[in-house]
């Protein structure tokens, strides 16, 4: 991976957003690199090294509702974990798997 292919796909994030914050496209990109894009809140609040609120506000940002009733990016769903419904869980949807694969192609 160059530095060119880096910038090149940040800027896919800021064709979808350009106030996207940074913490969300880490977020989005740990999302993406968990096994079958799916991971526990609770795992992904401790790769980003983050509280639980600031890793929620970045799901929601990532997710279809964000804030205050406005839109996301739609990239995720948050669901209850089946073997403990007292955690979320949190995967890519179709279209978070879409720019998965874009990024893909354009880091190589």
């Amino acid at each position: 991976m160059t530095l060119k292919s880096m910038a090149h796909a940040l800027a896919v994030f800021r064709d979808l957003d350009n106030l996207c914050p940074a913490q969300t496209v880490q977020c989005f990109l740990f999302i993406a690199s968990a096994q079958n894009d799916d991971i526990h809140m609770r795992n992904l609040q401790d790769q980003m090294g983050m509280v639980s609120s600031s890793t929620s506000r970045n799901v929601a940002y990532l997710s279809k509702h964000h804030r205050s009733g406005k839109p996301g990016l739609d990239l995720v769903e948050t669901y209850y974990d089946p073997n403990d419904g007292r955690y979320k869980r949190v995967k890519l949807n179709t279209k978070g798997g879409q720019l998965k694969a874009r990024l893909i192609d354009l880091i190589g």
